[in-house]
């Protein structure tokens, strides 16, 4: 009788675990999924400051001037305190708009790198603990 109760223990342990980790793969790979279909073509260009504004807590970032297709368009760089007439290297959409924010052309992550990196880590966390559950299951038989 007691092989039958340890069982359905073992089962019931198993299922919770299972059915967590299908929730936490869904709920982490699901912000992945939906960044991989709003990715942006990037170019690189040469942005002329305009206004440096001000660092700080409040920090609106430098107005800038950028061509991009032939185009001049004024946008934010995502940095202050830049001197008027500085040119930076920066990123920015392709089809860039004016209002748009450039970033530094030297970044090395962007956002999906940021959310692979994310969701790398949660599964590696998340088969941790199934690996840990299944060495105390196997522990318990003895």
């Amino acid at each position: 009788m007691g092989s039958t109760r340890g069982a359905a223990s073992v089962a019931s342990i198993l299922l919770v675990l299972g059915v967590l980790g299908v929730v936490v793969a869904g709920a982490t790979i699901w912000p992945l999924v939906a960044a991989a279909g709003e990715r942006t073509e990037l170019r690189q260009v040469t942005a002329k400051v305009l206004e440096r504004r001000p660092c700080g807590p409040k920090a609106q970032g430098d107005r800038v001037e950028v061509r991009v297709g032939g185009e001049t368009r004024t946008g934010t760089f995502s940095g202050c305190g830049h001197f008027a007439g500085t040119e930076l290297k920066v990123l920015v959409p392709a089809r860039a708009r004016d209002g748009f924010v450039a970033v530094p052309a030297d970044s090395a992550r962007s956002g999906l790198e940021d959310l692979t990196l994310r969701t790398n880590l949660v599964l590696v966390t998340l088969a941790a603990v199934a690996g840990g559950g299944y060495g105390v299951l196997l522990a318990g038989r003895r």
